[in-house]
C-alpha cells in the first residue's frame, strides 16, 4: 500500500471530526472482527490435493494475498484515525 495517502482536512464546511472518526473507528473495529473471522476458517491441504500437485501451494498464495489486503486496509484505516488525533 502506498503511504502517499490523501487524508480529510477537518475544517467548517466539511464533515466533523467527531463523525469523521467515529466512521473510521466503527470501520477499523469491524475489520478487525473480519481478520480474526478469516483467521479462524479451516484451510487444510487435505481439501485441495485432489485438483493436482500445485493446488495447495496456489491456495496458500491466494490467501496470503488476502491477509495482505486485509492489513494494507488496516493501515488506511490507521492513518486516517492517526490524522484525525486517534
Amino acid at each position: 500500500m502506498s503511504t502517499d495517502l490523501t487524508l480529510p482536512t477537518v475544517h467548517l464546511n466539511g464533515t466533523s471530526r467527531k463523525m469523521l472518526t467515529e466512521g473510521y473507528q466503527n470501520a477499523y473495529r469491524k475489520l478487525i472482527e473480519f481478520r480474526d473471522a478469516f483467521s479462524r476458517i479451516e484451510h487444510n491441504a487435505r481439501d485441495y490435493y485432489v485438483q493436482g500437485p500445485d493446488a495447495w501451494r496456489k491456495a496458500c498464495h491466494q490467501r496470503d494475498v488476502q491477509r495482505q489486503r486485509i492489513a494494507d486496509l488496516m493501515t488506511y484505516l490507521e492513518a486516517h484515525l492517526l490524522e484525525l488525533g486517534e
